[in-house]
């Protein structure tokens, strides 16, 4: 019982990571291009920290408990 636990919490976060890291890709050029214009630093900033917040609830929401 506990192996098959385990087994459906790492699908699901398998699952939950393909959408993350989907969007992570199609944020790259924004990363490559916002921090070379000062007006623009803050938001990609602003991303970082919105791709951060989604990592940690993934990971978090992914603990046994």
């Amino acid at each position: 019982m506990r192996t098959l636990r385990w087994a459906q919490r790492a699908l699901i976060v398998l699952v939950a990571t393909l959408p993350l890291l989907l969007v992570t890709l199609a944020f790259v050029p924004a990363f490559l291009v916002l921090p070379l214009r000062r007006e623009r630093a803050a938001q990609a900033e602003a991303m970082v920290r919105q791709l951060s917040a989604w990592t940690r609830g993934l990971l978090l929401s992914s603990r046994e408990r």
